[in-house]
């Protein structure tokens, strides 16, 4: 017999395999009753701007690097990805449900590393299952790229449902 789900953490990347996932957290938490948290993280600006130079700038100028990064456009972001996943409410979902997690549901919008952000909502939220989508990257890219659904799956203490896109999917590669 399968515990009663009360939380699920549905983590999106926006991709397509993330949207597919969305259904079985809709169905989820149709069986379940439960409430959905959407979390989305976006790249740690100071680390994205460290791999474009190719140092870690945060090692080099320690907290000086932070000052940096305006914290406006950071907020703006933030507010840029809310409304476009709100947007994905109304973008032809099967499951009724579905839309309306990102009509009524928690929308956490973070910045950092994504498998941190990830482990830490669900503790924090005590979530009691994650789900989210995989690109289904194989071979050399899997292990030169790694995977934060691998990631997630190692670290986190509940359940991780990780949904991938079917053979025939038209967004699959």
């Amino acid at each position: 017999m399968l515990p009663n789900i009360h939380k699920i953490l549905y983590a999106t990347d926006l991709s397509v395999s993330a949207r597919h996932a969305l259904e079985y957290a809709a169905v989820l938490s149709d069986r379940f009753g439960a409430e959905v948290t959407v979390l989305h993280v976006l790249p740690d600006s100071l680390e994205l701007i460290s791999e474009q130079v190719g140092v870690d700038l945060a090692q080099v100028f320690h907290e000086e690097a932070e000052q940096w990064i305006n914290p406006s456009d950071v907020d703006k972001a933030v507010d840029i990805m809310r409304r476009r996943l709100k947007d994905m409410a109304n973008d032809g979902f099967t499951s009724p449900k579905a839309a309306r997690i990102f009509a009524e549901g928690v929308i956490k919008v973070v910045s950092g590393d994504p498998a941190d952000r990830i482990v830490a909502e669900t503790q924090e939220g005590k979530h009691d299952l994650v789900v989210m989508g995989t690109h289904g990257q194989g071979g050399l890219m899997a292990l030169v790229l790694g995977s934060v659904a691998r990631e997630t799956i190692h670290r986190v203490r509940v359940p991780v449902l990780v949904v991938p896109l079917p053979e025939d999917h038209p967004g699959r590669m």
